[in-house]
């Protein structure tokens, strides 16, 4: 299994997006002590992808660009703007979009994919409907070759939000079935509760840094996992298949 997230920083809301920047993490959701690949664990030697867009690649492809959203970026921390300006410089200069999402995919595969010789992928990102849809997007309007089936695409806060149900209903249940009475609606709040935020442990980024938000989704969804992990048994069948029983 190989878990890569990726994170956009866009100038708009629509899958047509201009994109300014771009960060991707590969990370082991099976690891007991951390998701993060380590520099002396030798399993990558680039667990980690960034880039920053030229924008004028984008202007000129037609790409969407739109007021709302210059200015809810124009009232970000000091910090997220200079992580979105940080890479452009001489030494590393903005790339037009297509080299970017090019070497993107070419990273998810050969720096991760074939390194880890694994070829059962999952790349997530923080919705349903906003990264992955401008990736598709921009891939379509560039001409490159996606190569990512739908199958393999995962969705952080869909993942989250519904293991905390299960803990939730679990809880409720336990309560109205001692006490009587309704059981309460599920409250987000209470499902953020559960695990710790990585900018708690390791104060690294900023919000709106794509590796930082990479980094918070994946630390977020490696614990619930765990918790899940931890709460299924797989009970001998007769079969080859086996079935799970929730304790």
């Amino acid at each position: 299994m190989v878990d890569i997230t990726f994170d956009l920083e866009t100038c708009s809301l629509a899958p047509t997006a201009a994109v300014m920047s771009i960060g991707a993490e590969a990370w082991k959701r099976y690891d007991e002590h951390s998701p993060f690949f380590g520099e002396g664990d030798g399993l990558l030697k680039y667990p980690t992808y960034s880039a920053h867009v030229d924008l004028r690649s984008m202007f000129l492809a037609g790409f969407t660009f739109d007021q709302s959203t210059a200015d809810w970026w124009a009232k970000q921390s000091d910090e997220a703007k200079q992580a979105l300006l940080a890479n452009d410089s001489d030494d590393e200069p903005c790339q037009p979009i297509d080299i970017v999402i090019t070497e993107f995919l070419d990273w998810v595969k050969k720096d991760v994919m074939e390194k880890l010789g694994d070829d059962d992928l999952c790349l997530w990102a923080q919705g349903t409907d906003f990264d992955v849809a401008i990736l598709r997007y921009i891939c379509y309007k560039m001409g490159i070759k996606f190569g990512i089936e739908h199958t393999q695409f995962r969705d952080h806060r869909t993942f989250y939000l519904e293991a905390a149900r299960i803990f939730w209903d679990a809880k409720s249940f336990e309560i109205v079935h001692a006490h009587g009475g309704n059981m309460d609606p599920f409250s987000i709040d209470w499902a953020y509760q559960q695990t710790r935020d990585y900018k708690d442990i390791m104060d690294d980024g900023a919000a709106h840094d794509p590796l930082f938000d990479c980094k918070r989704s994946i630390y977020s969804t490696w614990q619930i996992m765990r918790r899940l992990r931890e709460n299924v048994t797989f009970a001998q069948c007769d079969d080859k298949h086996q079935d799970l029983n929730i304790s």
